[in-house]
Order: C-alpha cells, then structure tokens, then sequence
C-alpha cells in the first residue's frame, strides 16, 4: 500500500477493475427485510468523504486534456477540453448531478479544468455547485421507484450520480449539419442536403419547402422527423452510461461498493430536482422537461423567446476558436425553420422525446462486509474492498 491510498487507486488496473465489478448492494446500515438474504446491518451508515466524491466525479466526468481531433473535415463545436467519456458534444450537455446526506449538487457541465490526480479534489470543489442542503427527497414509492429498488436506493450514507442530458442542442446540430447541403458537415459534397419530413403528419415538409425550392434540399433524401430525432437521442444517450460506468469501475478501485441502475421514472427524478415541467404538448400528466431554471437550460423555449434564438445561441459562428459551426447563410435560415416547424406544430421540442432525459442512477456507499461474508464468502468483494475502512477512513471506523 502507498502512503495515501489515492496513488493506489490512481494506479489500479484496468482488467482488475473490468472483470472485479460486481453489484454490490448491501451498504453499512442496510437491511433486506424479505427473501433468501434477510439481513439487518449491524453498522451505522458511514457517508462517502470529500476525497472519496471527488475521485468519482473525476472518473465518471473528469476533463482529460486536449482532444486530437483527427479528422478529414472542420470539427464542429472546437474546444480543448476531452472528457473522461467520449461525447458528441464536449460534454457539455451532460450535467451531472448527485446527492448525497449533505444536499443536492451538480458539476459544472462547462468546467474546462484538467484533472489530475493532484489537484482531483481542488477541481471537484471548484466546479462542484450546491444546489440545496440535504438528501434528494426521492419518494419511495412506485413511481417514480421500481419496487425492488426501495429497500437500497438513495438510502442514507449513499452518493447517488445522476447524469442528465439534453437532447434539444444535439437535434439542432444535427438538422443544421444534414439541411446545408453546401457546408453541412455531413453532407458537403455529396449532394444537396437531406429532405426532413413529417412523418406523423403525412410525409409533409418539416418547414423546408424554399430550399427545395432552390436545390439546398435534395428531395430524394427524405429523412423522416422521428428518425431524426432518434439519432439525436443516440447521438447522446451512451453519456450518461459511460458516466456511470466509468464510475462504477473507479468504486473497485477505491473499494467501495454500489451499483448502477435503471429501475425508476424519469419524469419523477427529474420533478424531484427541480427540473421545470413543460404541459404544451405532452401527454397528460406526462409533461416535458425542459430545463432546471438557472442550471442546466434546454435550447428551446421558455428558455429562449423563439427557436430562431435558440438555434442562433446554439450554433453561433462568433468564437475566439472559429468556427464553431460551419454553416452557411441558407443552411442557418432552414435550419431555423425546421426547428421552428417542429415547436409550433408539437408544442415542444423536441417533438417525439424528452428534451431532457435521465436514464441512469449509479449509487456508490460503504459495503458492510459481514454480510457478503455471510451470504457469498470468499470472492464476493476484493482486496480494495477488504482494506477499505482502515485506509480511508482509519481504525476509528471500523
């Protein structure tokens, strides 16, 4: 062991981490009251400490360095600052929030502070923003809880990470790169740009009919609006699942237990945090989110008074690393007026999912290791894991 058990899981292998993870659920002051492993923990809840937080932060959503961008064409959106996870958008449109006994935090989105491993806690304290005191009043209930995640989930002594992520500045970087048919990124060269329809109102343009009109638009390459919006969702939905994984390896690293999961509604977590609500345009009592006021904001109204703002916010050719969009004078104009197509037809934007989504929670908490040693015995957790106590926290603790 190192002097300070930070260099030892900075140092911690890979493979090891790979092929050691394992949900491990049951936390110091849990109890599993039904079942083949009823169990009460005879210890008290042991909240994880600053240092611990921050290592985590770091892995799951840390600022690695300058990214190469090794590309044929102009990079869209040029920044020097690579993420921990790989994005499509910097990183920039995925928030992470999480909560702990304390309160409710979230972590700059914009935060360009590399991370290393001496200054992990500095950066975490300098982008770490409270936004209130005390646990996430998550109702345990269904919903938003699945019933088998009431027992562990956002229980006492845990770190619950929540990453979020925004949907409605991908979809309008995918519209303005697809419709351009003479800078879009995606099809500069190749023809005119791509025909977005309608599909749930007949096939009809999506507000591009003067650039068919005038060859921007190749009405051959009709792309449905729903197709559209799926590949915006899965342009940034595997953020949040790296995030978490990234996450759920470092806890082998630093000995701690946890686990990722699904096993919840959305709409409810996100009401919990505060996110604002939208009702025009959703179904009733399945309203969308769109934002959290003041934190983490859609690039859609009531956020902006048009979409035409939103879409001038979002691809803005003004940057002290031009350019930030290439984009040419009718491609930002059709680009305007199918986004405003899709907000004035659906009432929200996106039309056909969320603006903002939260798929995944990964909780991460201290292990009560006699109950393991009860139900599983040897193998059910590492070496990290044995020693963990008394490295991090000294005997005091144990």
């Amino acid at each position: 062991m190192s002097a300070h058990p930070v260099d030892d899981a900075w140092r911690y292998p890979l493979f090891d981490a790979l092929y050691g993870r394992r949900s491990r659920r049951f936390a110091r002051g849990f109890a599993i009251e039904e079942g083949p492993f009823r169990h009460v923990s005879g210890t008290t809840p042991l909240p994880l400490s600053e240092i611990e937080e921050a290592l985590l932060v770091a892995a799951g959503a840390g600022v690695s360095g300058t990214p190469l961008w090794d590309m044929g064409r102009t990079v869209s959106l040029r920044q020097h600052d690579g993420r921990t996870f790989s994005s499509t958008s910097r990183g920039r449109r995925t928030a992470l929030f999480f909560t702990n006994d304390a309160g409710v935090y979230v972590i700059d989105p914009a935060a360009t502070t590399p991370t290393t491993r001496e200054t992990a806690v500095d950066v975490y304290r300098a982008h770490r923003r409270p936004l209130r005191a005390g646990r996430l009043p998550i109702p345990r209930e269904m919903p938003p809880f699945f019933g088998h995640n009431f027992w562990d989930s956002n229980m006492p002594g845990a770190t619950v990470f929540m990453p979020v992520v925004d949907l409605s500045l991908a979809l309008i970087g995918l519209v303005s790169g697809l419709v351009d048919g003479e800078q879009g990124r995606y099809v500069r060269g190749h023809g005119g740009g791509m025909n977005i329809v309608d599909d749930r109102h007949g096939g009809r343009p999506a507000g591009t009919e003067p650039w068919l009109a005038t060859g921007l638009i190749d009405p051959v390459k009709v792309l449905p609006l729903s197709v559209l919006e799926r590949q915006a969702a899965y342009f940034m939905v595997s953020e949040p699942a790296a995030i978490c994984q990234n996450i759920f390896l470092a806890t082998e690293a630093l000995g701690l237990g946890g686990w990722m999961h699904c096993g919840f509604l959305s709409l409810r977590m996100l009401e919990a945090l505060g996110f604002r609500l939208v009702e025009r345009g959703a179904p009733p009592g399945w309203p969308n989110p769109v934002g959290l006021d003041g934190v983490f904001e859609g690039y859609c109204p009531p956020y902006f008074s048009t979409m035409d703002a939103a879409v001038d916010a979002a691809l803005t050719r003004v940057s002290r690393v031009p350019p930030v969009v290439e984009i040419s004078d009718a491609g930002l104009a059709c680009t305007k007026a199918v986004c405003t197509y899709i907000y004035e037809t659906f009432g929200r934007f996106p039309a056909t999912v969320d603006t903002m989504h939260l798929m995944w929670l990964m909780q991460a908490h201290h292990l009560d290791l006699e109950f393991y040693d009860r139900f599983f015995g040897p193998g059910a957790y590492g070496a990290t894991h044995a020693a963990h106590t008394a490295a991090w926290h000294g005997a005091a603790e144990s």
